[in-house]
């Protein structure tokens, strides 16, 4: 170690890291050499064995805030934001355990610098500024807290954050004007990466970042998807016929095959025997190379109900290379929307409207390709930005009426992207042609490829961005109409411009507008973008029951099963809301359905059960939600309030013999799991509505003298006895002295004097 630290004097980091390594040698998990050692690669811009070094060493010292803090950097340099962020917030927190408050607030505040809207940064934040008397400070962070939570649909948790500003400081202007937005509806703006903070990373090292992942390929794009898009079609035959649909997985594992990615099944009833014979027979005909017949056979699986993403792409690949043009476009607009085959199926609809004599909406396509292309091979926390900067380049070249203009779009494109190794490709290509914005983001590659008027769009768009932010709203909605006018089909135009009317308080027209472009975005097949919108609208608008059901559909469209199951809860919650209870339990059971046929956490199965045999209890219709609750125990065997559910109903209806068995089975499986102490508190918890019940004290008592609480076993066999003594059962009285008998208390001699007293009344 100490000819480590002399090496590292000298700068000397390699030889510093061979004497590190060597004490290493002798103890493993040392942490003060595993820091020296990762020190050491960090500074020899190792950077990817540096974050691993770091992170055993955040192991070994799980108190030590300082890898911690190594580990941001390195995420940072990486361009992995969120992960740097939330290592800086568990910085933070080791800080504060050692009464460094001020490098507390320096980790939290480097964590929303590279996230800006990480809530828990700024609760913590906010807090500390509240406890230290930073007012100022405090009443911001609860400002950006609000803005968090009205953006999240939590808009109570919002009002409480900017009454919480108020609090600290009445008169703050800000915080009364935040508080007059969420009494209008009007969007509060996010946080903004704050200035300062714990300052930028070294020159020496700001420019540097993690080895990327080896994705080079001797394919092109199309060729990328036909081999996937084959790979799965042999896997859901293999899959399907070497299942066992004896035990029941078979049959829904190809249900799952059928509905893509779980979604809804699209079409008439399937055949699953004809399925099978049609698909292995295209994946035969393909692999002898008989497109044609493999194509054929593709099409009769699909007409006996396979509706999969991978069979839409290859008979459309197929029905192009056959110049079927019409067939071609037909199943690739279907393929376009799986993210796995969106950029081959852009490519090939550009081809195939080419063909077609279709030269705008060939461009049209060509570019979308090369949007999502681009975007693959840039940093990822930039990539969303890169795809906004290509929407109004598309929607000029849609209205482009040049058509040797559109036609070297397509052709240029195609040279771009139809290459082996294409993403090497690209990368080379944007370092050698493309040069980076004045704020350092990224420009598209089709500016390089096509010259249009989009460049004006940008810069209006920023103006009115500008304007908003200034308050200045009819000039911003003026600069936006200007801008509509060069791109009257740009969809992030009109999102701003339903800002707009949102911040003007006119919230029917905003949800109007954003219904608008959620159609629209639909209609192009960008369903995570229409998606959005549609969660705009459901927060602005929670009765809105055809905005919610349009958004239950973009998700089962696009897979997203559990997100899925969430919004019919949401959906039933706003029935339940207008005391709809048979809509709500009705929708509750679109729900449960949904979670029962998919791959989902069955929490979800349990939440909805359990919200189904609340509207059965509240319509008295006792004896289903019997059956719902023996549907939530057999999905969680623990599921105390099911059981509560059961043993209360049961009483209810006057079948007290069954909830005790129901309450044994309860008490049998907690007591092999080892769980007495929470049988306890279930059995105290139904006491306490069922106070007079015997056979409760009976078995707690058992459970109390399981744990060896000899006076509490003793005391509910008392109240045992006395119970059945009121109610003239002798003999269970009897029985419940005798057990306390048996356990041997220390007054026993008075128990057995009164057990003497009952056999002698019972003569």
């Amino acid at each position: 170690m100490n000819q480590g630290h002399s090496a590292a004097w000298d700068q000397d980091w390699g030889k510093a890291a061979e004497f590190y390594r060597q004490a290493l040698s002798y103890r493993p998990d040392d942490p003060k050499a595993v820091n020296s050692l990762a020190l050491a690669l960090f500074e020899m811009q190792e950077y990817g064995e540096a974050l691993k070094t770091y992170m055993q060493a955040a192991k070994l010292a799980p108190d030590d805030p300082v890898p911690l803090g190594k580990i941001s950097m390195l995420y940072e340099l990486a361009g992995k934001n969120d992960l740097a962020a939330d290592a800086s917030v568990r910085a933070a927190e080791l800080y504060l355990k050692r009464k460094d408050v001020e490098k507390a607030i320096e980790s939290w505040t480097q964590a929303v610098i590279l996230v800006p809207e990480h809530l828990r940064a700024h609760t913590r934040l906010a807090l500390v500024y509240e406890k230290m008397g930073r007012k100022p400070q405090a009443v911001r962070e609860y400002l950006n807290i609000a803005s968090l939570m009205q953006h999240a649909g939590e808009l109570g948790k919002a009002a409480d954050a900017v009454n919480r500003a108020l609090k600290i400081d009445p008169g703050n202007a800000e915080a009364r004007q935040a508080l007059a937005m969420l009494r209008d509806g009007t969007l509060l703006p996010k946080p903004v990466r704050p200035r300062g903070g714990t300052g930028p990373i070294p020159k020496s090292t700001a420019e540097l970042r993690l080895p990327a992942p080896d994705d080079s390929s001797d394919l092109n794009p199309v060729e990328e998807a036909e081999k996937e898009s084959l790979s799965i079609l042999a896997s859901l035959f293999f899959d399907q016929s070497t299942g066992d649909e004896s035990e029941g997985g078979g049959r829904q594992e190809f249900q799952n095959i059928l509905n893509g990615r779980g979604g809804r099944f699209l079409g008439k009833k399937a055949d699953q025997t004809r399925i099978m014979l049609h698909l292995s027979q295209a994946v035969d005909s393909h692999m002898a190379g008989d497109k044609s017949q493999a194509a054929e056979e593709l099409k009769r699986a699909i007409d006996a109900g396979l509706d999969h993403m991978a069979a839409h792409f290859q008979l459309g690949l197929l029905r192009l290379e056959e110049n079927r043009l019409e067939s071609a476009v037909r199943h690739l607009r279907r393929s376009v929307q799986y993210p796995e085959f969106s950029l081959a199926s852009r490519l090939l609809l550009g081809e195939a409207y080419s063909k077609m004599g279709r030269l705008s909406d060939a461009a049209v396509a060509y570019l979308e390709a090369l949007k999502i292309a681009d975007s693959a091979v840039i940093p990822a926390d930039q990539a969303a930005a890169m795809r906004q900067l290509y929407d109004p380049l598309i929607e000029s070249q849609a209205q482009e009426k040049n058509e040797k203009q559109q036609q070297q779009v397509c052709s240029s494109v195609s040279d771009l992207l139809m290459r082996a190794d294409w993403r090497n490709y690209l990368r080379n290509f944007r370092a050698e042609s493309i040069v980076e914005s004045e704020d350092g983001q990224p420009i598209p590659l089709a500016e390089v490829l096509i010259e249009a008027h989009s460049s004006q769009v940008v810069v209006a768009m920023n103006d009115v961005r500008q304007l908003a932010r200034q308050g200045k709203q009819r000039a911003a909605t003026e600069e936006a109409f200007y801008a509509l006018e060069l791109a009257p089909t740009y969809l992030p135009l009109h999102v701003t411009i339903g800002d707009l009317l949102l911040a003007q308080g006119l919230v029917p027209e905003a949800i109007q507008k954003y219904l608008v472009v959620a159609r629209a975005y639909s209609v192009r097949g960008e369903a995570s973008r229409a998606i959005d919108m549609l969660r705009r609208v459901v927060n602005l608008a929670p009765m809105d029951l055809d905005a919610r059901n349009q958004l239950i559909d973009q998700l089962l469209a696009r897979g997203s099963t559990e997100k899925a199951v969430n919004e019919y809860i949401k959906l039933a919650e706003v029935y339940y809301s207008l005391a709809d209870l048979t809509n709500a339990r009705k929708t509750y059971m679109q729900a449960l359905r949904l979670a029962q046929l998919s791959d989902v956490d069955p929490v979800w199965q349990v939440k909805v059960l359990h919200s189904i045999a609340d509207i059965d209890i509240q319509s008295l219709n006792w004896r289903q939600a019997l059956q719902i609750y023996q549907e939530v125990i057999k999905v969680k065997p623990d599921d105390q309030k099911a059981y509560n559910g059961l043993i209360d109903l049961n009483f209810r209806l006057g079948e007290a013999n069954q909830a005790i068995k129901v309450l044994d089975r309860y008490i049998q499986y907690m007591n092999k799991q080892k769980r007495m102490v929470e049988v306890v508190q279930f059995l105290e918890k139904l006491l306490e509505e069922h106070p007079q019940r015997a056979a409760l004290h009976r078995r707690l008592a058992e459970e109390y003298y399981i744990l060896g609480n000899l006076e509490q076993a003793v005391h509910h066999l008392d109240v045992t006895g006395e119970i059945l003594l009121d109610a003239g059962d002798k003999m269970g009285a009897m029985a419940a002295v005798q057990r306390i008998i048996e356990f041997n208390p220390p007054d026993v001699a008075r128990y057995q004097q009164l057990l003497e007293r009952l056999r002698a009344n019972m003569t």
